[in-house]
């Protein structure tokens, strides 16, 4: 299953090698999730969840928040994988989940390695709780465009922290 979602090679009498991510790939894998998760967050708009159902996104965030004031960016980090996992799970598609899960393993990759380079995640955290008072009242475009600049702007810079620190593959 690893090699079909092209995290590892398999040598026939040499063993496993895990195959690294490129920039390129990191902008692809990004594409796929800004589409993936903006499609979720839409769909969770349009379903009017209740609070109690949003309880484990609003947690992620306030965690976020509590995290990046600690100056704890593991904790964010953590945080931040737990909102995007659920936001996915929130739009009730199996499918999604799935391929959302393949390439949020590689994206994670990426931000083990950029975590400490990039700037302090202050405007995540906005889109992030901006994205759920959408998704909170109901309002679906505003979701899903939101949602859609928040990974527009992280894939710009995983890509450009990779590139700049000649980080050619992770």
């Amino acid at each position: 299953m690893l090699e079909s979602q092209g995290l590892l090679e398999l040598r026939p009498r040499k063993g496993v090698r895990i195959l690294p991510v490129s920039p390129q790939d990191m902008a692809e894998i990004y594409d796929v999730l800004t589409e993936l998760e903006s499609f979720a967050a839409k769909r969770a708009a349009e379903l009017s969840l209740k609070d109690a159902q949003l309880g484990q996104l609003a947690r992620a965030i306030d965690d976020m928040e509590c995290a990046l004031e600690a100056n704890d960016l593991e904790g964010w980090a953590n945080a931040d994988d737990r909102y995007h996992r659920e936001l996915v799970r929130l739009s009730g598609n199996s499918r999604v989940i799935s391929i959302f899960e393949m390439m949020n393993d590689q994206v994670r990759r990426a931000r083990k390695v950029t975590l400490f380079m990039r700037p302090a995640p202050v405007k995540s955290n906005e889109d992030h709780r901006e994205v759920f008072e959408a998704i909170s009242s109901g309002d679906a475009k505003r979701a899903a465009s939101v949602h859609r600049a928040h990974r527009q702007t992280a894939k710009k810079m995983i890509v450009d922290l990779l590139k700049k620190h000649s980080l050619l593959s992770v």
